[in-house]
Parts: structure tokens; sequence; C-alpha cells
């Protein structure tokens, strides 16, 4: 494949180290490919398997098993009932393999469980003469993935096995990953940010993979306190203010907190910091891309691109694309960027092309209007909107504050002409799992509370 430099070999996965780690015990690398490889022979050829498994180590396993007889792993946008259905529906009438769905609900009609495989003892293992030959079918192997939805309906991205290693050691040498260290992570492994930092980075890395995923803070607590060495702790913006409110004794151990699918304010990325006594990063990038850049948000507000990537924008920066050094690729961005003179490998972010807003004559950006809702004090969460075609903002905001106290606040910070008319309190905003906005039901939400306008309801109150 052009542009790939970075074997990928097989031999570097057969440790016996402990690698996947939980409280019932711990997955070497050796037996996960072993039990991959045993469970791929109850697969077909070539299977479709829709991968719903929220267990990193059964949802790594199974993906791998898939990727073993050449088939394709999907994951949803979301875990949402009609979303499955619709989807499983495309892959039927577009697939000529039956499409199966695998989950902690969902397995083999027939046949042990994918669970059991892991368990297996060592007289099961495969040595790599076994794995070898079927190692380049893995490499090859697509995963589809779709992008949030949060500016429209998902779009699939395909990406290849080889695809997505070769991206992760972009990674690994950027967070020195190849030291024995631990992942936690809060995020699912469906999406792009959880597949890189819970699979990809782990797996061909030193890393070793906390397989659950913890949300409540004691939770958090006592998974980072159980692990023995530098911990990179992966998750969001939205969870990482949830959490600062609760009164935990975080432990004092090596930590890296890394957030990504949203920009993280100055004010929250401290908190974090102080709180959990980490050192706070952030990684850019899309599902098309991947991660492509970092920056440690305390440290400043520029961006690093990874090693050896580099941008080409138009002459007015308001179009760029990436190049991506590993694969040889170039991919349009959809931000606004100021390059920074003198390093070229530099930039800032002002904001995505489609997120200006202009109301009066006058523009600014919904990412920063967001920012600004989002940080009074009493919120716990909220966004601007605009309708198609409509001339003014609304709001959609959870919070205990009324709007008089919420207008108030905002006009600290922004023009008159920007603030929120209505505001519509609602009991949660509708994200996905990493928090992004779904824009379909937003704009379902909106049209719900147009319906309603001046009634009162236990879940909307406009």
């Amino acid at each position: 494949m052009a542009g790939h430099s970075v074997d990928l070999p097989l031999k570097g996965l057969l440790s016996s180290d402990p690698f996947l780690l939980s409280e019932g015990g711990n997955v070497s690398r050796h037996q996960l490919l072993s039990a991959a490889y045993r469970f791929s022979e109850t697969l077909p050829d070539a299977p479709v398997v829709l991968n719903l498994y929220a267990r990193r180590d059964v949802f790594l396993m199974v993906m791998l098993a898939v990727a073993m007889r050449g088939g394709k792993t999907v994951l949803p946008p979301n875990v949402a009932a009609n979303t499955l259905t619709e989807l499983t529906a495309e892959l039927e009438a577009s697939q000529t393999q039956t499409v199966q769905r695998f989950s902690e609900q969902e397995g083999p009609e027939s046949g042990p469980t994918p669970e059991s495989f892991l368990s297996a003892d060592k007289s099961n293992w495969v040595d790599e003469a076994v794995l070898q030959p079927i190692w380049d079918r893995v490499l090859n192997s697509d995963i589809w993935l779709y992008t949030s939805g949060s500016t429209g309906q998902p779009k699939r991205v395909v990406k290849t096995w080889r695809q997505m290693a070769l991206l992760a050691q972009q990674a690994i040498a950027r967070f020195e990953l190849n030291q024995p260290g631990y992942v936690v992570a809060t995020v699912p492994s469906q999406h792009m940010f959880g597949l890189e930092t819970t699979i990809f980075w782990p797996l061909f890395s030193k890393q070793s993979i906390w397989v659950g995923r913890p949300i409540f803070a004691e939770d958090i607590r006592a998974v980072l306190a159980a692990q023995a060495g530098p911990v990179l702790l992966a998750s969001t913006p939205l969870h990482l203010k949830k959490l600062m409110p609760f009164d935990v004794d975080w432990p004092q151990l090596p930590l890296r907190v890394l957030s990504a699918t949203a920009p993280l304010e100055q004010a929250l990325a401290q908190q974090v910091s102080d709180t959990l006594h980490a050192r706070v990063f952030e990684v850019f990038g899309s599902t098309e891309t991947a991660s492509i850049a970092s920056r440690e948000t305390l440290a400043g507000d520029a961006w690093t691109l990874y090693d050896d990537n580099f941008l080409l924008c138009e002459e007015s920066l308001s179009v760029c694309e990436v190049n991506i050094a590993p694969l040889a690729e170039s991919h349009p961005l959809h931000d606004q960027f100021e390059l920074i003179p003198g390093q070229p490998n530099r930039f800032r972010l002002l904001g995505r092309r489609s997120d200006v807003v202009k109301v009066a004559g006058k523009r600014s950006s919904l990412a920063y209007l967001n920012q600004k809702l989002q940080a009074i004090d009493g919120v716990s969460d909220g966004l601007f909107w605009q309708a198609p075609n409509g001339e003014r903002l609304q709001a959609f905001v959870v919070s205990d504050l009324n709007a008089h106290d919420i207008k108030q606040a905002l006009a600290q910070d922004m023009d008159a002409v920007f603030l929120p008319r209505p505001i519509h309190f609602v009991e949660q905003i509708p994200r996905n799992e990493l928090g992004k906005i779904q824009f379909q039901q937003l704009s379902e939400l909106a049209k719900q509370n147009t319906m309603q306008k001046g009634t009162q309801s236990p879940n909307v109150r406009a």
C-alpha cells in the first residue's frame, strides 16, 4: 500500500503479558489472537458483523475473528433501536452475506458464545505458524464506521485494519505509548476516538487496556487506583465536566487525561488537572481522518500535527486538507485554521466553516456561543440552534435557572442580537455516546417545541 513504511508484524502481538484487564482476570495478546482464531472457525466466509459489544475484550476478539475470515466489522453511529434496525436493513439489502449482530444480548444462533473463547486454557492457544498465513487477510479487512450525524445524516467511512494500525503508529509515537502503561476510557469503542484509544493504540503498543467502561466518578477512581503504572484516561469534555462536582479521593498516580470530540475549555482543563492530579491533552481529528494532531491544553491553544503530516490550504485558509503521511492520502477538513508563522506543523483552530451564524448582519461562531452558555454556573448542558432559514437564535438548556438569569449571564459575553429567543428548557440534550449532538433529534425537538409554544410539559419548558 502506498505510503506505508511501518511494518506491522504479527510476531509483536504474540506476547503473553497481560493486555486486556478486568476484575475477573487478564488476557494476553497471544490469548486474544488464539481466542479470535478459534471463534473465527465458527463464522462463515466474509461475514458482515454489527459489533455492539460494550466489553472491549469481547469487542476486539470478535473484530479480529471477523477480520480473520475476511469479513466486515460494522460500527453504528449510535445504539438507538431505530438506528440499529435501519442500519441492519440497509446492510441486508446491500450485502450478499447475512448480517449478524453481536452484543451482550445477541450472539450466534447456536454454539458457544464469543465470550467463552476468551476463557479457553492455554492448550487451545494457536501459534504463529497458524496465524501468519491469515495475517494479511486481517490487515486488509474493512471496518465500517459512521460519522456522528451531528451536522446531518451519518456518513459511512471505511478503513482497513492496516490503515487503522498505521494511523495508530503516529499517536503511539506522540504519546510515547511504547512504554508500559494502562488505558482507561469512558468512551465506547464503536466511534473513531474510542476505536483508536481503546483498540488500535493499545493493541499495537505496550499499553494494557481496562476492558470495562467506567462512567461514574467512584467507578473511575477505583479503576485508576487499581492500575500499577502510568494511565491514559480517554474521555470527553462533557463527561469530564460532569465528574468535577463529585467529592472523590482521586488517586495520586502518573495520569494523563486525553479529551476529544469537542473543544476543552481552559477553565475546565485546569479544574480537571487540579482535581485528578493529571496532565491534560486533546486530540484533533475526525471519523474520516482519525486523530491527526494534539495539544497539551494548559500549555497554549496551538495544535501540533502528528509527525510528517502537513496541511495544504488555499491562500485564504478557508479551505484546507491534511496530508496523512502513513497513508499517503489527503483528506479535506471542515474547519478554518490559523497557521503559525515559521512552524508549518502547528496551527490554531478558528472553528468549523459551517459553524458561523449571521444575525442582524453580525457574525459569530456557534462553538463560541455554546462555550459561553455551557460555562454558566448552574447550566448542566446547553446549545444554541438556528432553524433553517431562521432569523434568530434559539437555545436548548438543561438547568434550574430561569431564562432571564441565563440571558443576563450571556449578555456579559456577547452582542444582544445573539441572545437566544426563546430558551427551551429540556431534561436532556439529544447526544450520542460521545456527547455529540444528534441533528435529526434536535430538529424534531425544535418542531415539537414550536407546536407546543405557550404550553408547558414535564419534558419541555419553552
